[in-house]
């Protein structure tokens, strides 16, 4: 619609601010972008004028060009709550979650009694996987508005997420009596049903979901639907219906692949860069990894120093709780520390290089840095064995060999094939990692490329490693533990056979979580073979790991 030049007076300037804000208020944000840009024109300087633009541009995917305009409003009146809230949403559909949650402490400072700003604040924070600090923050805003179906709802979702059917039920009931179609609620209540192998039950639910035409076309309703197919695939699987399940599974990923694609298509796939990561580690001279230059011991340092890696789905996190039941272990679980050196130094030949030749004060630098962070998150490990559990941290693995050479490295495996099904089963927060497994051949061909660096990492590193099998686990639990213990230099104790009951008490940040806290079971094993028919296209690419990870054919 074309918009018409304006008088120049301070009279027609109010007039064209208020008919912005109209404009925005019917939710007409292309009228209010142009009439915005006519004001701004001709020299009016609002912040209802930046805001309404930076609404419209977020409309349209243009994260970017939005905070720019949010953030013009903001200087112009930096204490409205209003603009932090609008500068939160907008980095919240840009995935830049720490910083979305740090513009809605900022609207809070300004206005603590908004139950809706401590309802976003844990919306960031429980896509941050933080469910402790997302807990309180809904906690918050119940307390401020006890009927606040949203909040009430991610709770719920939060309880079926680690694992609690009776509390995600007890918060959906609530939820869904302040609104009965409130949509998060309906499905926490679909998995409180799976938690508790319902799954009659789960399906009622989900398809009555996915047949509500006015749940489907609410805002997030995308998103609702994409869940909600998801989880339909586990009741369907839970009902020993593959074939459905699997349909069910790839309607769903096809909803969140396209819907996510505009915002990883200028980015890089992961797939690519563990392979141009690949070719040039091979590139560099195999002699110049093998000089380590010796660790100082750090004040306050642990006993001594693990990593645990593999590839997501592999088994770490029930290692990684196993090993947590020892007071003499302290864990860290799926806290990045070292993107910053791994951006300098893993991203080219040249950076590969560099990182080879470190020595001296660069290193103590890098390595002051990590353990702070680490001191940060988790507190004391003066004397301890730490655990630092990161599946995708292979990928670093020069990085952390050329840091810390004296730590000690459990790679886990599993069965690439229910890997690969796994990963593309589950339901996991979408970045431009997790994006790969939305589409089964996609995830097939990532796990080859990171299994191919790593095996090219074990060939020159001098890495002081342990593999772990899953299956071995859960055929010889003691067996395996034990000599898992005896790498990292821990006792055993009988206590670890109850790591399922201990680690209900504990925060899980893994969407592993509720499977950890059933204990050992052996279902998870060789899942794959119920689906042979379904991932045929992807077992070649898979098929020299199997038969590398010594799995048999069939």
């Amino acid at each position: 619609m074309a918009v018409e030049s304006r008088p120049t007076n301070a009279e027609a300037d109010t007039r064209l601010v208020y008919e912005v804000s109209l404009a925005v208020q019917a939710g007409n944000l292309q009228r209010a972008y142009e009439l915005a840009g006519v004001a701004l024109g001709g020299g009016v300087k609002h912040p209802t004028l930046f805001n309404a633009r930076g609404l419209w541009l977020e409309q349209q995917g243009r994260f970017d060009d939005a905070l720019i305009e949010y953030r013009r409003a903001l200087a112009l009146a930096p204490g409205e709550s209003t603009i932090h809230n609008a500068i939160g949403l907008c980095l919240l559909q840009a995935n830049r979650l720490a910083e979305a949650a740090a513009a809605f402490d900022a609207a809070i400072v300004l206005f603590p009694n908004s139950a809706q700003t401590h309802y976003r604040r844990g919306w960031a924070l429980g896509m941050l996987g933080d469910h402790d600090a997302a807990k309180r923050a809904h906690e918050r805003a119940i307390a401020l508005k006890p009927d606040f179906a949203d909040s009430l709802a991610s709770l719920a979702s939060i309880a079926a997420t680690d694992g609690y059917p009776a509390k995600a039920r007890d918060y959906a009931e609530r939820a869904l009596k302040a609104d009965p179609q409130q949509a998060t609620a309906l499905i926490a209540m679909a998995s409180a049903d799976l938690l508790e192998k319902e799954y009659q039950s789960a399906e009622t639910r989900l398809r009555k979901l996915l047949a509500d035409a006015q749940i489907s076309s609410n805002p997030r309703g995308i998103i609702v639907r994409a869940r909600a197919l998801g989880l339909l695939g586990d009741a369907l699987d839970g009902q020993d219906k593959p074939a459905e399940a699997f349909t069910a599974y790839t309607s769903g990923n096809d909803v969140l692949r396209r819907m996510n694609e505009p915002r990883f298509a200028a980015q890089q796939r992961p797939v690519d860069a563990a392979k141009q990561l690949a070719a040039a580690f091979e590139n560099t001279l195999p002699h110049i990894w093998q000089t380590q230059e010796i660790e100082r011991q750090t004040k306050n340092g642990p006993k001594e120093h693990v990593f645990l890696l593999g590839f997501v789905r592999s088994g770490t996190t029930l290692l990684e709780q196993v090993l947590a039941t020892s007071p003499n272990v302290v864990d860290m679980e799926e806290r990045e520390l070292l993107n910053e050196p791994a951006q300098q130094y893993l991203t080219s030949e040249a950076g590969l290089n560099a990182l080879a030749s470190l020595d001296g004060e660069t290193l103590d630098r890098h390595r002051a840095h990590y353990w702070n962070g680490v001191r940060e998150i988790v507190g004391d490990v003066e004397g301890k064995v730490f655990v630092d559990k990161l599946p995708f941290a292979t990928i670093k693995l020069p990085l952390i060999s050329k840091l810390f050479p004296r730590a000690k490295i459990i790679f886990a495996i599993r069965d690439p094939r229910d890997v690969v099904l796994s990963c593309f089963r589950r339901h996991f927060e979408i970045n431009t990692t997790m994006f790969e497994f939305l589409a089964l051949t996609d995830g097939a061909r990532f796990y080859d490329a990171v299994m191919s660096l790593a095996s090219l990492y074990e060939e020159r590193l001098p890495l002081d490693l342990h593999k772990h099998r899953y299956e071995d686990m859960i055929e010889d639990f003691d067996g395996r533990v034990r000599a898992v213990c005896e790498f990292i230099g821990i006792e055993w104790t009988d206590a670890m056979r109850d790591f399922g009951q201990i680690s209900r008490k504990t925060e899980i940040r893994s969407p592993s979580a509720p499977q950890v806290r059933r204990g050992l079971y052996g279902e998870g094993a060789y899942q794959w073979r119920r689906y042979a028919n379904e991932i045929a296209s992807v077992l070649p690419i898979l098929q020299p790991w199997v038969e590398k990870f010594g799995y048999p054919k069939d």
